[in-house]
């Protein structure tokens, strides 16, 4: 089966503290996934149950891992081994793709969001 999707059409962002996340295609091996911030939007520190590549479409984020802060300028990309703890912070609106095993539960994302939203209250 074919599947084509856009990264830059429906651009929804959430209000508040929260970024929005979409799933825009599923293979038999991964799931790329749109995750759109506002400036000063946060993830707290998770780690993932695989491997993972975050990538930046548009805007700058600061990704944290193991005490160290990566700058992901438009374009650049980061790979992350499984279980390795680390954080998102945007610096200006930004779309981030993430790839993730097919494995990785989906749920996983929206409690992350889940989690957030209640540690900014």
């Amino acid at each position: 089966m074919i599947s084509i999707a856009s990264f830059y059409d429906e651009l929804f962002y959430e209000s508040g503290n929260k970024p929005a996340v979409k799933i825009m295609i599923k293979t038999h091996l991964a799931k790329e996934i749109r995750i759109l911030f506002r400036k000063d939007q946060e993830m707290k520190k998770h780690t993932a149950p695989y491997p993972i590549v975050v990538q930046t479409l548009e805007g700058s984020i600061n990704f944290g891992v193991e005490g160290e802060i990566h700058l992901l300028k438009k374009g650049m990309m980061i790979s992350l081994p499984a279980h390795i703890p680390h954080n998102l912070i945007a610096l200006e609106d930004s779309m981030i793709r993430l790839s993730l095993n097919l494995q990785d539960n989906d749920s996983r994302l929206k409690e992350l969001m889940t989690i957030n939203e209640t540690l900014k209250s």
